[in-house]
């Protein structure tokens, strides 16, 4: 198994996530829909402005989330876990089925 000792935050070979960007992000659109929040007057533009801001607040997420993915993935992976995964290749192509002498035979005939 593994060494369950870490190491330091420079030698790792791991990307690690930017959580800073993620803290940054929903900070922003925290402080947008906060001030949504005062300076509109109540009504459709402000329930329009606030959904349009909360909509982009999770696609800003789901972006910085696939920026992130293979850090997110390898986050909790240890040194030696490239060595001990196994890869199963399976065929793509099927094998032609055999042709049965009968069938042969009808062939030849009718193609005679």
């Amino acid at each position: 198994m593994c060494d369950a000792t870490p190491r330091s935050g420079r030698s790792r070979a791991i990307p690690r996530p930017r959580w800073g960007l993620l803290y940054g992000l929903v900070t922003l659109m925290l402080a947008a829909l906060a001030a949504v929040e005062i300076a509109i007057s109540p009504g459709s533009a402000q329930t329009a402005l606030q959904c349009g801001l909360a909509l982009s607040g999770f696609g800003a997420t789901a972006l910085w989330v696939r920026l992130n993915r293979m850090a997110l993935d390898q986050q909790d992976w240890c040194e030696c876990a490239a060595e001990t995964i196994t890869v199963r290749v399976i065929p793509s192509r099927r094998q032609e089925p055999e042709r049965i002498e009968e069938e042969e035979e009808a062939l030849e005939e009718v193609a005679s």
